[in-house]
């Protein structure tokens, strides 16, 4: 129950924090209205919500840490406008809502992910403690080529009609999916001042909990067959595993962290 309120206050925090830097916004009214649209259409704040924690089990302030918490749900929901459209996965609905391109048109929803990108670098300005040049890179990082960009390239050119592959796809969910759960957990770490091991350790929790997460999504709507989703059953738990061992350390101070960790399990049961 404890740690259920947590992540409750973290999500209230969060969706103050991006309706207060949506509101300020100037520009064509359309634009807002679609970043809006985009950002407040049921998203479960999971990605911001590890940068807070991960910041709060090492010790940090998370006010110091919500506005990357912020940047990377900007970034997350920039991905997710840009993966629905015709040229990528071509989805007409996203969280039980028409997706952006069907609600305001492609080239208005190709803006608005730009314009949701754009915000999300803007503000990492807004960091303290001299943190923005190592949280940029964090950032960059994983949306560009060697992550999310250039997972989701090789998704779009070799990984669909491909039979379960385990290898490959799980290269691709590391690029697109695990690579920018891994960061907003580092730079929570980064953000609290952490030791450079406790970084890393957040890291690899993020990862893991990032493979976990996408094969998880996977279950849900797969056509596999039973000996196939068995073992996609039994991956995922290896990961979550692997990810709950790197929060050892931490103690207690990492407890919210887990339980986020074993809702992914509860998907797949």
């Amino acid at each position: 129950m404890e740690n259920r309120i947590a992540v409750e206050r973290d999500r209230a925090l969060i969706n103050n924090a991006l309706k207060r830097y949506l509101t300020g916004l100037k520009g064509p009214r359309i634009l807002r209205k679609a970043m809006e649209y985009a950002i407040f259409s049921g998203g479960k704040r999971l990605r911001p919500v590890l940068t807070l924690e991960s910041s709060r089990a090492l010790n940090g302030d998370i006010k110091k840490a919500l506005p990357f918490a912020c940047a990377i749900e900007f970034v997350h929901n920039f991905s997710l406008i840009h993966d629905d459209l015709p040229a990528m996965d071509n989805d007409d609905m996203r969280r039980g809502k028409p997706t952006c391109h069907k609600k305001f048109g492609e080239g208005l929803a190709i803006l608005t992910g730009d314009a949701l990108l754009n915000l999300a670098f803007g503000l990492l300005s807004d960091l303290k403690e001299n943190k923005t040049p190592e949280a940029t890179f964090l950032l960059s990082d994983a949306i560009g080529v060697q992550n999310m960009i250039g997972g989701q390239v090789l998704d779009v050119t070799h990984g669909r009609g491909l039979k379960w592959n385990k290898r490959f796809r799980n290269k691709i969910n590391r690029m697109k999916t695990a690579a920018l759960i891994a960061t907003s957990c580092k730079a929570g770490a980064l953000i609290a001042g952490a030791r450079p091991r406790d970084i890393k350790r957040m890291y690899e929790f993020g990862i893991n909990l990032g493979l976990a997460f996408q094969i998880a999504d996977d279950i849900k709507d797969s056509r596999h067959s039973a000996p196939v989703l068995g073992r996609m059953k039994k991956e995922t738990k290896s990961f979550i595993a692997k990810a709950e061992k790197q929060l050892e350390p931490f103690r207690k101070k990492a407890d919210t962290l887990k339980y986020i960790a074993n809702t992914v399990l509860k998907h797949i049961d």
